[in-house]
């Protein structure tokens, strides 16, 4: 007779045996996968090394990627396990210029190339419009709007629908705006525009006299200085004081463009046009300052023996001392990104930079302890300006045609010289100038991929671009009658 128990153990245990056998083999499978993900693969003498990923996106796709002198099967935009250290990426589509540069892999680590640019060799290429004077051309930064003179009076060109082949062009008349143009004429110097977020207002120093110019109805534009300068403020007590009278800078707070930021004769103002109301920021003289969203980083003036470097969130109550300066004739610059989540904050003192990083800008209840400094080195010059792009990953720092470019993507700094005392954007990575040929230099932000892309007659006063569907180059052509605005399909 069966013993029904002993075959109901056996039974149990085989299936116990199963289940864990089963269990392993998931483990083992996740683990591989998990392994796999992180980069980790066994070469063909068993030993295991850990690989990381790079990414790399082109424009325009479909190009040859060669690394280490290999041809990879995929065209772009790809991904590819390398292993860790130094490879050599070069990117090639016939027809268009290459692109070649040393990368470096960290195990476990994606690195992401997503700016390499190709331009078309043999562009198809036309005028859009010709000028027999052109007083200046601005560009706004999200590459939708251009703001021009041609003719040294009030009436402004106002062009729109960068992405199509024919541009639209409305004339605005700013006449009133600014002193001394109720006759049409416009004499002044332009010396800055800055752009609201959506481009339908602009910041205009002109002769050191500041106003906004709505470009969607220019009836609505405002004379700062004239309305705002010397204005009596509310500070953080119940009392108001007088400030300065005169606007010395000027930045847009917010993306609407109906609060501004100034510097008034040494005192730091919010102005909000809206409301029609003026704030003090601080109570304290400052030199100048940068803006960055509602982050706000300035330099005080020298007193008895030192000034600050400091960091305020408008609307707070008081300031982080970021840095203290000893040297009456030091020449500072700062700058402020935000990216990837985490908040940078550089600044540099005569030539010596210094980085921090945090999750965020401190506040009343925090202080710069919790920023961690990531970079502190002497650079070979001292920069006179700072600026974060427009995409925000990269803060320049500047002085005369010396560079130091912070890439944040990878932390790191890219000194050089790139032979101009202008450095300007093309778009989100390649910079450009126009040397004294009238030749075009592209390059990326790192100085490398150095490319003439226009051999003759281009201007260098004016703002260039690429359209914000990356298939159309706009540039400024001289001309046997005056000046052309260029258009050249990229692809």
């Amino acid at each position: 007779m069966y013993d029904i128990e002993k075959i109901r153990r056996r039974r149990a245990i085989k299936v116990i045996i199963t289940d864990i056998f089963l269990a392993c083999c998931v483990l083992a499978i996740s683990f591989i996968l998990i392994a796999a993900v992180a980069g980790w693969r066994i070469n063909s003498d068993f030993s295991v090394e850990q690989n990381g990923l790079v990414s790399i996106h082109t424009k325009p796709t479909e190009a040859t990627v060669i690394i280490d002198g290999t041809d990879q099967y995929q065209k772009t935009n790809m991904s590819k396990m390398l292993s860790g250290g130094k490879h050599t990426v070069r990117i090639e589509k016939e027809g268009y210029t290459s692109w070649e540069k040393e990368i470096e892999i960290t195990p476990g680590w994606l690195l992401r190339l997503e700016y390499p640019r190709l331009f078309k060799i043999a562009r198809e290429s036309k005028s859009i419009k010709d000028f027999e004077k052109l007083d200046f051309l601005y560009v706004s930064p999200n590459r939708t709007t251009a703001v021009m003179s041609t003719k040294g009076s009030t009436e402004w060109l106002v062009a729109n629908d960068f992405n199509a082949n024919s541009p639209k062009f409305r004339i605005i008349d700013v006449k009133g705006v600014f002193s001394d143009t109720s006759d049409g004429s416009f004499k002044k110097t332009i010396y800055s525009i800055s752009w609201n977020k959506d481009g339908e207002k602009i910041l205009v120093n002109a002769n050191d006299e500041w106003g906004i110019i709505d470009l969607k109805d220019v009836k609505n534009s405002i004379n700062l200085s004239e309305k705002y300068a010397g204005y009596e403020a509310n500070t953080k007590s119940t009392t108001k004081v007088k400030t300065g009278g005169k606007i010395l800078s000027a930045k847009f707070e917010n993306d609407a463009g109906d609060k501004v930021i100034a510097n008034d004769s040494d005192n730091l103002i919010r102005i909000d046009t809206s409301a029609k109301v003026v704030s003090m920021i601080v109570e304290e003289k400052i030199e100048k300052f940068n803006l960055l969203d509602s982050s706000l980083t300035y330099l005080t003036k020298f007193t008895e023996d030192k000034s600050y470097i400091k960091y305020i969130n408008i609307g707070e109550n008081s300031p982080t001392t970021i840095a203290i300066n000893s040297d009456k004739n030091a020449i500072v610059s700062f700058g402020l990104s935000k990216y990837n989540n985490s908040s940078y904050l550089a600044y540099s003192l005569n030539n010596h930079l210094v980085i921090y990083r945090a999750h965020d800008f401190p506040n009343s209840n925090d202080n710069k302890n919790k920023m961690k400094i990531i970079h502190e080195t002497d650079l070979d010059h001292a920069p006179t300006i700072a600026f974060t792009s427009n995409n925000r990953e990269f803060i320049i720092f500047r002085a005369e045609s010396e560079v130091a470019v912070f890439d944040i993507e990878l932390e790191k700094i890219h000194s050089y010289d790139y032979g101009d005392t202008k450095v300007r954007f093309l778009d989100g990575s390649v910079f450009y100038r126009v040397d004294e040929n009238g030749k075009f230099i592209v390059w990326d932000f790192d100085g490398t991929n150095y490319n003439d892309i226009v051999s003759e007659n281009c201007v260098n006063n004016y703002d260039a671009f690429i359209s914000q569907n990356d298939k159309l180059f706009y540039y400024i052509k001289k001309t046997e009658t005056g000046f052309s605005l260029v258009q050249e399909k990229l692809w």
